[in-house]
């Protein structure tokens, strides 16, 4: 099948100095299925390691983009759609439209595994093609 990326993954295996740098090299390194990256998530992915890294590390993400490392997914009317409701049945806890659309396209796609450092904001969501994601590292 395939795994969607969150940014705190990506950051992690990207910023030696991030706590979770180890232990997400380790799960790339295992990694045994397509990774996905929602488009949305450049964004975010741009003024993370742009701050924290500098250009290079971004240049270093758009090149395993354009490489095939990575795919990138871009969000559909539907997903849209669905975010919508994502965001209405979830609006007590602030949810983000990244996290959404991420969850939005994995339904779509039938993704069950998503690789996070940052696991709340996705928990919060209740997917319609599994109980739960699973969450990794």
């Amino acid at each position: 099948m395939a795994i969607f990326l969150d940014p705190s993954a990506v950051v992690a295996a990207a910023d030696r100095a991030d706590l979770n740098h180890a232990a997400a090299m380790a799960w790339f390194q295992r990694a045994d299925e397509p990774l996905l990256l929602g488009a949305l998530c450049l964004g975010d992915l741009d003024t993370l390691l742009q701050r924290e890294l500098g250009a290079p590390a971004v240049l270093a993400l758009v090149r395993s983009i354009t490489g095939g490392a990575i795919r990138l997914v871009s969000p559909t009317e539907a997903d849209l759609s669905r975010a919508a409701q994502l965001l209405e049945t979830a609006a007590e806890h602030r949810p983000r439209l990244t996290d959404a659309l991420m969850v939005a396209a994995a339904e779509r796609l039938g993704v069950r595994r998503i690789a996070t450092f940052d696991r709340r904001p996705i928990a919060i969501f209740r997917p319609r093609h599994v109980r739960a994601f699973d969450l990794e590292p």
